[in-house]
């Protein structure tokens, strides 16, 4: 029986896909498949990969007639998929196939459970870099039950967000119960995803939908970053002019909600604020007292900036939208500083349960490498189960 179907969606970035498919397959589980989504214009790449690795953990499907976009390439995949859970993940991503370990156990424990997330970790390939990478390491091993109302107010009303919200329970980097998938389709327009920025449409849904998620504190999974990636594009914004005008080109759905300011390509926040707006106004869901929680994000977004000329076109862009959305006075709650320092050694060691070190320690090279050093630092997913028995 296959438990754990891991979908990964790849245009005309194979190497990076195979890397991780490749690790992936060196496990001597049997309770997982890789599903490629090809969407890459030569299709012999990753044809003639499949046939080499010669495993019938890995299934591909082939590139269709034409290009899709990247909302239409994740749709296709879902219905392909055998196994009882389904987890989505970036061709420059990694996951560890001993999800399967941890999604047994918490199955057995909490037979109810539709929705499983789990810690973080984020890698930015070596090629990607133009400067000494740090990066932060969750190391608690707790399971957590979160309840939908805390849900409803992490990701619709933005609490607690940083430049982002705080809710990471979706098909990407987490993972959803077939059934919980099928029932999202059924009561979202007969859709799996419906908004191009996919991770997040996916996390909207599954706050509404799900019956019962819990939380790993361990990290399963590397969200990676290389050179093309669009996430690179939140780091320089001539980059990131480049990779929304790609992304334009091939889209396929609406992006922008309605009378909500703010330039779609201006920042994380904006782009996230569009999403869950649009997903709100095309489910008739009003909601109010979540504005100022959203311009706090508006000013992390702003802080995270390392580059003060970013800064100050970002503080800029954010300030004209939010006085367009919200009139004058909404101005005196956003007041971003610049806080970078070039000349503060950034801090490496352990404090409030993160671990935080130079990403080029080990010398790793690709996410696959960089999450197998990691995984020697952290619990045992093989120990899961004898934890919660004690």
């Amino acid at each position: 029986m296959t438990l754990l179907t891991i979908c990964i969606p790849t245009r005309n970035r194979q190497r990076y896909a195979m890397d991780a498919v490749r690790h992936m397959l060196a496990s001597e589980r049997q309770d997982f498949e890789i599903l490629l989504g090809d969407n890459s214009d030569d299709a012999s790449v990753l044809a003639d990969f499949a046939a080499q690795m010669n495993d019938s953990r890995l299934r591909l499907l082939a590139p269709e007639s034409k290009p899709l976009s990247m909302r239409s390439n994740w749709e296709r995949m879902p219905p392909h998929a055998s196994g009882e859970w389904v987890s989505f993940m970036g061709d420059d991503d990694y996951i560890d196939p001993e999800l399967c370990e941890a999604l047994r156990v918490t199955s057995k424990r909490v037979p109810k459970v539709d929705a499983f997330s789990w810690g973080r970790s984020h890698f930015v390939w070596p090629e990607a870099r133009t400067h000494r990478e740090f990066t932060s390491l969750p190391t608690g091993s707790h399971l957590a039950h979160l309840t939908k109302e805390d849900l409803m107010r992490k990701m619709f009303f933005w609490e607690d967000a940083k430049d982002r919200p705080k809710c990471s329970f979706g098909a990407y980097h987490g993972a959803l119960k077939k059934d919980l998938m099928e029932r999202i389709r059924d009561a979202f327009s007969n859709r799996y995803f419906e908004h191009p920025n996919v991770d997040y449409d996916s996390i909207c849904k599954t706050v509404m939908m799900a019956d019962l998620c819990i939380y790993w504190e361990r990290p399963l999974s590397v969200s990676g970053a290389c050179k093309v990636s669009n996430s690179m594009g939140l780091r320089d914004p001539d980059l990131g002019k480049q990779h929304l005008k790609a992304f334009m080109e091939e889209n396929d759905g609406e992006l922008e909600a309605r009378d909500f300011p703010f330039p779609i390509g201006l920042g994380i926040t904006s782009s996230v604020g569009h999403t869950i707006e649009w997903f709100k106004q095309r489910y008739g869901i009003e909601l109010n007292g979540w504005e100022d929680n959203f311009i706090a994000a508006c000013v992390k977004d702003c802080e995270l900036q390392a580059n003060r000329a970013w800064f100050d076109q970002k503080k800029a862009g954010y300030a004209a939208a939010i006085e367009s959305w919200r009139g004058t006075k909404a101005l005196k709650q956003f007041n971003p500083v610049y806080k970078f320092r070039s000349d503060v050694p950034r801090f490496q060691g352990h404090t409030d349960a993160q671990l935080h070190f130079d990403m080029a320690i080990g010398n790793t090279q690709t996410a696959a490498e960089y999450y197998e050093l990691i995984d020697s630092m952290l619990f045992p997913v093989r120990l899961l189960e004898s934890r919660l028995a004690s």
